[in-house]
């Protein structure tokens, strides 16, 4: 189980790391919709990182068949 919480906050960290790195570098600077989209963005990371991990599980799962 702690395989699969290790795989959780490491794909967090680092979808986490590219979205801000991509979102600093694609910003135009003062649009009010940004905020939004941080928002927005940082809660698909979450889950998605979620569903990678959820992923690796099923995988895990269907191999010991």
């Amino acid at each position: 189980m702690s395989k699969y919480i290790s795989i959780f906050f490491l794909t967090l960290m680092a979808c986490v790391f590219l979205f801000f790195i991509l979102s600093s570098v694609f910003s135009g600077g003062g649009n009010p919709a940004e905020e939004a989209v941080h928002t927005f963005g940082t809660l698909i990371v979450l889950l998605l990182s979620f569903l990678i991990s959820r992923v690796y599980v099923l995988i895990d799962a269907v191999k010991k068949k």
